[in-house]
């Protein structure tokens, strides 16, 4: 399922009423503001791209999980990690932004309806809910390339 998260800026209307003369550089500025918003204001929060603490579960005694590594067993270890910290995207679809996470097990560590119920307890953020928390940053981080836009364009 994708989850579309909506935010309200002021002089979106008089933009949007002038992409057909300028839809290039609106589209431009758009991306901008989504990649920059997803980059600096939501994935950098604890628990998405930066990892909780570990626990008792990447210690030893073995089995343990070594991050960007894998299980480690008495004598080798595993080696496949999918290193989920380094496999997040952000993509531009036309205007819209779209944020996730290419590992396979992503859904169950930042799933909102899949997360396992130990990764909440341990520090792992669910990414809609957390993108929801981030709205006041993300208007913020919009209305100064929309307001930059409107200036830009002398409306």
């Amino acid at each position: 399922m994708t989850d579309i998260l909506r935010i309200e800026v002021k002089g979106l209307d008089k933009v949007l009423a002038k992409f057909n003369q300028f839809p290039d550089k609106i589209k431009s500025y758009l991306v901008q503001a989504g990649e920059q918003a997803a980059e600096r204001d939501l994935l950098p929060t604890k628990g998405l791209k930066t990892y909780p603490p570990m626990t008792s579960a990447n210690q030893p005694p073995t089995p343990y999980y070594i991050r960007t590594k894998g299980m480690q067993h008495k004598t080798y270890n595993d080696e496949n990690s999918e290193n989920l910290g380094k496999q997040w995207y952000v993509k531009s679809e036309g205007i819209n932004t779209k944020i996730g996470n290419s590992a396979s097990y992503a859904k169950w560590v930042h799933g909102d309806d899949d997360q396992a119920e130990a990764m909440a307890s341990i520090g792992w953020k669910k990414l809609y809910e957390t993108a929801k928390e981030k709205v006041g940053a993300f208007t913020k981080t919009y209305q100064a390339w929309i307001d930059k836009l409107i200036k830009d364009l002398g409306l």
